[in-house]
């Protein structure tokens, strides 16, 4: 045990660590597909927009004892929303010998309000990294693994060993989508003597990301129980916008869309009518480009989503 907390502030030292419910943001939903689908989601749990400049998604691979690679956060993650980023490899990659990089399914990435930095960055994870959200260069506001363990090949249900994979048990981390249960209201800040992955987050297929860019939890105060048990339905058609308008749909009455370019102004401001599900947004004044799209629905949910324009 010792040992254990000994490594805790070797590892940590120049971090502070952070810890108050629903007061900043934690990371949400976990993807972790075959090839490079890969993608985190990011939570605001507060009643204010929040600013990403100061935060930075950090890598600690294979048990590191120290960061690997880092990707700053650039955009504004609304009251209770999501912000989603996925690897942005877009093509395959030949790496020699016969071997390929793939390129991340197009459906995943039209979920993205960021892409990844090219590689290495965080979303080239691969089931044994630890990922940890900061703030401000040294706050640590959620870990998600176990900083400086190689788990194997994955965290795992094996409490014998550490719920790592050197002795068996059931992969989490590794060929899985993990979500953050809704009573979850703050993030890990201090590494953990084991990292047991079902304590904090829901597993989900691998391959599933089509719950990605909205997140239920009990920091709203708009959202009831049935609410945090009933997914969001929402789609935006066409994606690419080739002809100055798309069509935005959801489950739940739309109440306000909002458009912001790469560089995290806003660009489009509207209020739907009360009780619409159906909207249609005009784009023709701008550029072609790549946007983000919030929608705040009714409740206070929030669905966001990376749109192409052309």
């Amino acid at each position: 045990m010792k040992s254990l907390f000994t490594l805790a502030i070797v590892l940590f030292t120049g971090h502070t660590a952070f810890s108050q419910g629903c007061t900043d943001l934690f990371f949400s939903e976990y993807c972790e597909g075959s090839g490079n689908n890969k993608g985190l989601e990011i939570y605001n749990p507060t009643a204010n927009p929040i600013d990403l400049t100061p935060y930075v998604v950090e890598r600690w691979s294979n048990g590191a004892q120290a960061v690997s690679d880092a990707t700053d956060l650039v955009g504004t993650i609304e009251p209770y929303g999501t912000w989603v980023i996925v690897n942005g490899q877009t093509e395959d990659v030949e790496l020699g010998g016969g071997l390929v990089s793939p390129a991340v399914d197009p459906a995943m990435q039209a979920f993205a309000d960021q892409l990844d930095n090219p590689y290495p960055a965080p979303t080239y994870m691969n089931g044994n990294d630890a990922i940890l959200l900061v703030k401000n260069g040294n706050v640590v506001l959620d870990i998600f693994g176990k900083p400086g363990e190689d788990p194997g090949t994955a965290w795992t249900d094996n409490e014998a060993a550490g719920y790592t994979s050197t002795d068996g048990g059931t992969w989490l981390t590794a060929n899985h989508t993990l979500r953050r249960k809704s009573n979850i209201t703050e993030g890990v800040t201090v590494p953990p003597v084991a990292f047991y992955a079902l304590a904090e987050w829901d597993s989900l297929p691998n391959n599933t990301w089509d719950g990605l860019g909205s997140h239920a939890c009990a920091c709203d105060p708009n959202v009831g129980v049935e609410d945090l048990q009933t997914p969001v339905e929402f789609n935006i058609f066409p994606n690419p916008v080739t002809e100055g308008k798309m069509q935005i749909t959801s489950n739940l009455p739309i109440v306000q869309v909002e458009v912001y370019d790469q560089n995290g102004r806003r660009v489009i401001l509207e209020m739907v009518e009360a009780g619409s599900t159906s909207y249609v947004l005009m784009t023709e004044e701008l550029e072609s480009g790549i946007y983000v799209m919030n929608a705040l629905l009714e409740g206070r949910r929030t669905f966001s989503q990376r749109v192409v324009i052309r």
